[in-house]
């Protein structure tokens, strides 16, 4: 007896996902709930087990496709001597040798360009430049391709085998960009950029790291208290702006995301209720998540539930950023780099620790006189940290 395992309700309002790699092959005998292809969702990357024991007979999709939820994934006999009727199998068109790429859900072609939507102009041009306007995708509207297709075309037939080198863009480098790409499309994005003197933060961090020898203890854990106690203060930082309804919605719960980098590109973990816990909590909590992320085993729930972004690349964190605001949120914090530097204090020029704090925020829901008064909140309790461990 044949099963067909189609691809399951993940959760989270999970419509579709990508096909990232398969672990079996057609003809392959599985356990029940061994995995049997990676699969990775706007909000996470899961592995699929196998619902039974038995033998792939047919297995659907390639690496890169996009598939929706309920569509088979696998057909599994149950037994050898089952009867399995195949369906047609779509696979992408490679060489030998090479790594099969995205699918297309319909292959379209054209034996001419007489239906390519363009001007006569463009099409004149396209026949001196000796380009098939049917191998072009217009950027133009409603798919119209324009004279900057056929140049970009040009430009890119020119370059030989031997001058580029072609990596795939997909799984969660390809949703990273569809959902920035959304943030900045649907955000009218504005930073502002204060200057911190952490000098007295330096000295208390030194001084805890003596009794916190279990775990590395770095300077977000107090930046991250300082913003949820900034939060409390201006809600409409901590809020969602949902359009459809008309409303603003003022999120109760501090939890914060931290974007960190993974192996296949930037995710974002989140702290839940970070103003119930101390630093040392929060530490321990941020070296769990990271080590997770690193080693590809962040769980689903890890990433739910955030109501404000932090952002930081640590001793490469430069003078300033421009981060962009993750979805469903109003705004995100860049953590800059600490330098020494030379300052006026009391009308005498001393060393100080600097750090420069540059904050996105969502121009629809947060004008520009809140976020300075937010941010300048943030700046008095790192600058007097006492309170925050």
């Amino acid at each position: 007896m044949s099963f067909k395992f189609k691809l399951p309700d993940i959760g989270e309002g999970v419509v579709e996902g990508e096909i990232v790699s398969w672990f079996v092959e057609e003809g392959d005998s599985v356990e029940e709930d061994q995995p049997l292809v990676e699969i990775m969702t706007d909000k996470v990357t899961v592995e699929i087990p196998s619902p039974r024991n038995g033998k792939i007979t047919e297995r659907i999709g390639e690496e890169g496709q996009i598939i929706e939820v309920g569509t088979t994934l696998v057909v599994i006999a149950e037994s050898e001597t089952d009867t399995v009727n195949k369906t047609v199998r779509v696979k992408s068109k490679t060489q030998d040798g090479e790594k099969p790429g995205a699918i297309p859900p319909k292959e379209i072609k054209r034996s001419n360009d007489t239906d390519v939507l363009t001007t006569p102009a463009i099409r004149k041009l396209a026949h001196q430049m000796d380009i098939d306007l049917t191998e072009i995708k217009g950027s133009g509207s409603g798919g119209r391709i324009v004279q900057e297709d056929l140049y970009q075309y040009h430009n890119n037939q020119a370059n030989t085998p031997e001058d580029t080198e072609t990596i795939p863009y997909r799984g969660l480098r390809r949703k990273i960009g569809s959902q920035l790409l959304l943030s900045k499309k649907t955000m009218p994005h504005y930073t502002y950029v204060e200057e911190v003197d952490v000098t007295e933060l330096v000295i208390l961090k030194t001084k805890l790291e003596k009794n916190y020898k279990d775990v590395r203890l770095t300077y977000l854990p107090f930046v991250m208290k300082a913003v949820a106690a900034g939060l409390k203060e201006y809600p409409l930082l901590n809020s969602t702006l949902d359009e459809e309804a008309e409303v603003i919605q003022l999120q109760k719960r501090f939890n914060l995301g931290i974007a960190t980098a993974a192996p296949e590109g930037l995710i974002v973990p989140v702290v839940k209720d970070v103003d119930t816990k101390n630093v040392l909590q929060l530490a321990k909590e941020i070296s769990d998540l990271t080590e997770s992320a690193r080693a590809g085993k962040t769980k689903l729930e890890d990433l739910q539930g955030g109501t404000f972004t932090l952002t930081s690349l640590g001793t490469l964190g430069g003078i300033a950023a421009t981060p962009i605001i993750n979805l469903s949120q109003v705004a995100i914090l860049g953590i800059n780099k600490i330098s020494q530097k030379p300052v006026v204090r009391n009308g005498q020029i001393v060393i100080r620790s600097m750090m420069n704090l540059s904050i996105s925020l969502d121009h629809r829901v947060v004008d520009g006189i809140v976020a300075a008064e937010f941010l300048h909140h943030v700046i008095r309790l790192l600058e007097d940290p006492n309170e925050l461990h």
